[in-house]
């Protein structure tokens, strides 16, 4: 084989890909191409030239040591640490990522792009650099581009906008996190991101990093799981969150169980399957979810307020991922974690079996119906209600609402850490069905009752319009009272095989409760 006459150095942070296409564009090739040169009895080519950033290909290292003399010292140093042992784990990205900033600096110095290291790895979504999403679309039409050669020179070229997608932008147009550019059009609606989102950011990715490198992380949201464990309940969940975040369409077309309801994701599955701006969010929810439940707090992303029903908090933790998991995303909670590694899963499987379909089915059904339009005029309905009313009226709805809504109301959190981390369920199961019903009732609207009770996931108890008016009519008692009564009377009509009879209270003054 002979040497190749033009071949340009490696860059300490590029690469092995990146390298191979930018001695390929000195001769006007592509990557796949030159490989098929060096190697004409290979086949797959293009599978070599993508590959070996995550594991060795000796026929093509032998070839570029012969034809470019470079790198003497062989490739196993030039890859990140951990690659090869497991190029899964790694979370190998589908499609080419970059950051904006770096390729532009790229261009004024060396007049052509070179991809890092870094941006191989499925759990790399940001700049460290410069603190920015990298992008897998053109930031001016949102097309994908591809790496081609121009002029001896690889760069990163769009096809629909026939320029390139790698030249300096303003700085307005750069998608710096949080989002907040025209440019990003691709958002999560269910979830809100403050300043601290970048820097939390940053340290997710510095944990995974050390989990590949098959060191231990510095932050504590993994708890006791090993690294192994923690990137594999990472990517599960991660599959998980996009039905709550509503990127469902992000998910794989997979095979369903014909023993279960859920469709679990391909083994080959990783969050490198997702574009950067899908990802992000995805990674910050679930590690935020795992450190809310291990007791550390991580501040930067929380479930949109404007989404949220009366009652339910904005922390992203086990009692809060209940009510936006559907009816499928609760199947894949119990199918993943059936053997809880940590408490967050032995508890959301409590509560998941509680239900056996999975609790707020019908309430996420009718919130995703409304969507963030409905979420809009909800509040400018309730504005312009607030508006129209004195001083006198304002403080009349609140004493109300203060006394509807105790401090000692029934909580889900009280509810699972009372139900044992083994999952067995209690002897009544009525008390349990009085429970779930309760719970499902706890802020809802008169007019979303009957909602409520039609939908197919809703509660046995709730099916009765009775019962449900029953409960919203007394939900400002002492919930363990509330429910206490009804199991008794669910019992006792079920032993006299009558209709099922609930007492009516009265309605307690403020602070008698």
């Amino acid at each position: 084989m002979r040497r190749l006459p033009i071949a340009p150095p490696l860059f300490a942070d590029e690469s092995l890909s990146s390298w191979i296409a930018r001695i390929a564009a000195r001769y006007d090739l592509l990557a796949a191409d030159l490989v098929s040169t060096l190697l004409p009895n290979e086949r797959n080519t293009a599978w070599m030239a993508w590959r070996i950033d995550y594991e060795a290909v000796p026929p093509l290292e032998a070839a570029l040591c012969e034809s470019v003399g470079k790198p003497s010292s062989g490739f196993h140093g030039l890859r990140l640490p951990g690659m090869e042992a497991n190029p899964q784990a790694a979370w190998p990205r589908k499609r080419p990522a970059w950051c904006p900033v770096c390729v532009s600096h790229d261009i004024a110095s060396h007049g052509e792009v070179s991809a890092r290291r870094e941006w191989r790895f499925g759990g790399i979504v940001m700049c460290q650099r410069h603190k920015c999403l990298l992008i897998e679309d053109c930031p001016r039409c949102l097309q994908r581009p591809r790496y081609r050669p121009v002029a001896g020179r690889l760069r990163i070229w769009r096809t629909h906008c026939g320029s390139f997608a790698d030249n300096v932008l303003a700085t307005n147009e750069i998608p710096f996190w949080p989002y907040g550019t025209p440019q990003q059009r691709k958002t999560c609606v269910t979830v809100t991101f403050s300043n601290e989102a970048g820097p939390l950011l940053l340290r997710i990715q510095s944990d995974l990093l050390a989990m590949l490198a098959g060191a231990r992380p510095r932050s504590a949201w993994t708890r006791a799981l090993k690294n192994a464990q923690a990137g594999e309940v990472l990517r599960k969940l991660s599959f998980v969150m996009l039905g709550p975040l509503w990127e469902d369409a992000y998910r794989p077309p997979t095979a369903r169980d014909a023993r279960s309801k859920a469709a679990a994701p391909p083994q080959d599955w990783t969050p490198g399957s997702l574009s950067p701006e899908v990802a992000a969010p995805t990674l910050l929810a679930s590690v935020t979810f795992l450190a809310a439940e291990s007791g550390t707090r991580l501040d930067g992303i929380s479930w949109n307020r404007e989404l949220l029903l009366d009652g339910e908090r904005d922390t992203i933790a086990a009692d809060t991922l209940i009510w936006h998991l559907s009816r499928s995303n609760a199947p894949l909670i119990q199918e993943f974690f059936a053997k809880p590694l940590v408490r967050p899963f032995a508890l959301l499987l409590a509560v998941l079996r509680a239900d056996r379909r999975g609790i707020g089915a019908a309430r996420e059904a009718a919130r995703r119906r409304a969507g963030v339009g409905g979420a809009c005029r909800r509040r400018a309905r309730q504005a312009k209600i607030q508006s129209q009313e004195d001083e006198a009226a304002k403080t009349k709805r609140l004493q109300r609402d203060q006394a509807s809504r105790p401090s000692d109301r029934f909580s889900l959190s009280r509810f699972i850490e009372s139900t044992p981390l083994s999952g067995n369920l209690p002897s009544s199961d009525s008390r349990l069905d009085a429970a779930v019903a309760v719970f499902a009732i706890i802020g809802s609207e008169p007019e979303q009752l009957d909602q409520i009770g039609q939908s197919d996931g809703a509660p046995k108890l709730l099916r009765s319009r009775y019962i449900r008016y029953w409960i919203h009519r007394h939900i400002h008692y002492e919930a363990s009272l509330v429910i206490r009564t009804l199991a008794d009377a669910v019992d006792f009509a079920f032993a006299q095989d009558r209709d099922i009879i609930l007492p009516e209270w009265p309605i307690p003054a403020a602070g008698k409760l």
